[in-house]
């Protein structure tokens, strides 16, 4: 893919080296243009080995001990929904915990990390996320894949690195699809070791927890946490696809190991669309009754505390009024924050109304220029 390779710490930097070493051999190496940045990967990597020891040693034995007896509360969306906005307001509530921006960087060791080196690491961290210029602090929720990404090969995350081969990643590690079951319990494995650290570090609180390809995985998690509860976050499919192609076309570039066309990350971001919400519609049946609160993006972004007061009594989450203190505070902090704006041009409304009509009947969305594009368009 055309494009700058802009020098920003690769986001699965600190997976082990045996990690990275499986990856590349999996993925037939990195093309030659691109060895500097695996020497980018390596070097820090090898060098943290004493510090992955050392937790080991010191606290292996206690997070095996860790029971997590609070079932997690699960975000669910297609990225670039809100599930990231809706993921900061939950976080502003006291009963919870997260997975960390310094927990997901470096898994293996953050126990051991704690105090200098996440100083030093806030340091280094860029102050905004590229595809959206939100702010970025060492302290800040993010999703749990990036942890998986940082401690195993078992994280759809790894399609950044390799792109070419995005569906077979987003195939296996967002909707479980051609997993054997031997690495169905390494991903397992890997999962609970991260939530199992992250609620030791939190001193047992509650996790909250948002991945985008927890949407596809549903029933394994299910498996795993009977009586966790979910609030899914939908948004206009038209919009989503274009802020995943932006999304993409920002992040692929610093991350890819392969070169690969804009319009092969196109399809990849309609794929990764297409499938998120046909396997949600697909499994949100399976979700008892009570353990699931539905959300619109634009409904949250008009009345956030409205719509997330329903969210916790359909949940039967406690704990509202505490929460909301702490919601107002970080929604008047946050007030003059400016989303990205998109063009929705007749070529993607043509491409998002081919590939997930499924979802523009069931939510019922229109192109965002209002019913008179979608008609004049479907007519051709």
């Amino acid at each position: 893919m055309p494009g700058k390779d802009k020098v920003l710490p690769h986001s699965s930097t600190m997976a082990p080296p045996g990690t990275w070493l499986r990856l590349l051999w999996e993925n037939g190496g990195a093309s030659p243009a691109y060895w500097g940045k695996v020497a980018r990967i390596l070097i820090p990597t090898t060098l943290a080995a004493p510090l992955r020891i050392v937790e080991r040693l010191r606290w292996g034995g206690a997070v095996a001990r860790v029971e997590i007896d609070k079932p997690p509360v699960f975000v669910l969306g297609v990225a670039r929904s809100g599930t990231t906005h809706l993921l900061n307001l939950m976080s502003q509530d006291p009963q919870y915990a997260w997975i960390s921006t310094f927990h997901a960087a470096v898994p293996t060791f953050f126990l051991t990390g704690r105090g200098r080196l996440k100083r030093l690491m806030d340091g280094f961290a860029p102050a905004t996320r590229p595809m959206d210029n939100m702010k970025v602090s060492m302290d800040m929720p993010v999703e749990e894949d990036l942890a998986i990404a940082n401690a195993s090969p078992f994280s759809s995350l790894h399609a950044l690195s390799f792109p070419q081969r995005g569906e077979w990643y987003f195939n296996r590690y967002c909707f479980m699809r051609g997993l054997s079951a031997r690495d169905l319990k390494r991903w397992e494995r890997v999962y609970m070791e991260v939530l199992r650290k992250a609620t030791l570090d939190a001193g047992g609180r509650r996790l909250v927890l948002k991945s985008p390809a927890n949407t596809g995985r549903i029933p394994h998690l299910l498996r795993l946490f009977p009586d966790a509860r979910f609030i899914h976050i939908v948004r206009n499919p038209y919009v989503v696809y274009e802020s995943l192609v932006h999304m993409f076309r920002s992040v692929i570039p610093m991350h890819q190991l392969h070169s690969i066309t804009e319009k092969a990350l196109d399809d990849l971001a309609l794929f990764l669309l297409r499938e998120t919400l046909q396997q949600y519609l697909k499994d949100r049946a399976s979700i008892p009754k009570g353990q699931l609160a539905e959300l619109r993006f634009e409904d949250l972004e008009r009345s956030p505390l409205s719509e997330l007061e329903t969210a916790y009594t359909t949940l039967n989450l406690p704990g509202w009024e505490a929460a909301r203190v702490g919601i107002e505070s970080y929604l008047g902090g946050i007030a003059g924050y400016q989303k990205n704006r998109y063009a929705i041009d007749p070529c993607t409304v043509g491409r998002v109304q081919r590939e997930c009509r499924f979802a523009l009947d069931t939510w019922e969305y229109l192109p965002p220029d209002g019913p008179s594009a979608a008609v004049s368009w479907a007519s051709r």
